[in-house]
């Protein structure tokens, strides 16, 4: 993977790019054990250390999926790198999905920080997290304007691509990168159908089920005008007692 990705930025496909969004696991691939227990590496590991001088040598930010090794523990985690090869951000999935990731995975225990990338501020939500709505509404009230939401969704879920991720954009008035997986793995098709999302819910670019590059303009004014429009957040006055 690091290799295809090596060659897509010499192509210069990503010249213009400031920030780039991978998929869940995008390391391991998803649906494989075996593939995700060996491609399982520390925070430092080999991967990020490559991913992070591809950023530096590019000049853009990358955001990837991969399984990480702490301790005795393995966490689906996400890592954002800066243009200079940084590491911005980091954050581990704290709602597993199914029987597969708590065999394989340990929850993450914090929510996902918020980091400052060339005037935004962005916070992770990976996959299944992205489906509760109180993920991106906690983000959205500790600043975040722009969640990245790495995914591997299968197509047995289509309402996730066509109307959760719209509504989490619309109701916190943030931009969301949702960066789903493709292709099959194992038989388990992926719905692919990446996209980024308006503040305002409206859809900027949309894959279709197959790999794709998306790409839009960031615009924050249009954030101010969306949360006008519909101020959930300033007018909220009610909120259900932690479970």
């Amino acid at each position: 993977m690091v290799e295809r990705l090596s060659v897509l930025l010499d192509s210069g496909a990503l010249a213009q790019v400031d920030l780039l969004v991978l998929p869940e696991l995008w390391t391991s691939g998803y649906f494989d054990a075996d593939a995700v227990i060996g491609a399982s590496e520390s925070a430092d590991g080999p991967w990020q250390t490559r991913i992070a001088a591809l950023a530096q040598t590019h000049g853009l930010a990358i955001a990837l999926g991969y399984p990480e090794l702490h301790g005795s523990m393995r966490y689906n985690s996400v890592r954002l790198f800066d243009a200079d090869g940084s590491a911005l951000l980091s954050y581990r999935k704290v709602n597993l999905w199914g029987d597969y990731e708590r065999t394989l995975f340990a929850a993450g225990d914090t929510p996902s920080d918020i980091a400052r990338f060339r005037g935004w501020r962005i916070g992770f939500s990976i996959c299944y997290d992205t489906e509760f709505p109180e993920t991106v509404r906690d983000l959205a009230r500790r600043g975040a304007d722009l969640v990245l939401a790495p995914t591997a969704c299968g197509q047995e879920f289509p309402l996730v691509a066509e109307a959760v991720i719209r509504v989490r954009a619309l109701e916190n008035g943030v931009w969301l990168a949702f960066a789903n997986r493709s292709g099959s793995e194992h038989g388990y098709r992926f719905d692919g159908k990446s996209a980024i999302v308006g503040p305002d819910g409206i859809v900027r670019a949309r894959a279709e089920h197959d790999d794709a590059l998306l790409f839009a303009t960031l615009d924050p004014a249009a954030m101010a005008a969306a949360r006008d429009d519909t101020p959930y957040l300033r007018e909220i006055r009610w909120a259900a007692p932690s479970l």
